[in-house]
């Protein structure tokens, strides 16, 4: 009989440990980079559509008029929980880092999200530069 307790409380634990992230929702998504939004109430966006069991297409980017910074994303990904496996080129542009030139980063890249956040957050952080942090996230 313990064992059997043993048993379910080890399936209950297992459960409630595993992804917090609901199946992918097509459509519209917030999508920022924290050089242009940090203090700023203007979100960029990304269009996610399906395009078979698990594989998504995404496209979309955020711009600061006044400033002309941005970060755009194009590609695929597949979806697994909370881990977007992506595929394509990311985009951005900010003023005081990389010199004021682009940043490309091209083919694969990990979009994970952790603990209780609410968003998938690339995994690949460095910037061109090679010391700066961007935090590009991709939220739910």
């Amino acid at each position: 009989m313990k064992y059997i307790l043993l048993i379910a409380l080890t399936f209950f634990f297992a459960t409630q440990t595993r992804s917090h992230v609901k199946h992918l929702r097509t459509g519209l998504h917030v999508f920022t980079i924290q050089w242009i939004s940090f203090n700023k109430a203007s979100p960029g966006s990304v269009s996610i559509k399906s395009i078979g069991e698990d594989e998504y297409s995404i496209e979309g980017g955020q711009t600061d008029p006044a400033t002309k910074e941005y970060v755009t994303i194009k590609g695929t990904f597949l979806d697994r929980g909370n881990t977007l496996k992506f595929n394509g080129r990311i985009l951005s542009k900010i003023n005081m880092i990389n010199g004021g030139r682009p940043c490309e980063r091209t083919g694969l890249s990990i979009f994970k999200a952790t603990g209780t956040r609410k968003y998938w957050r690339l995994q690949q952080m460095l910037n061109c530069d090679g010391e700066t942090t961007d935090y590009i996230d991709i939220f739910f």
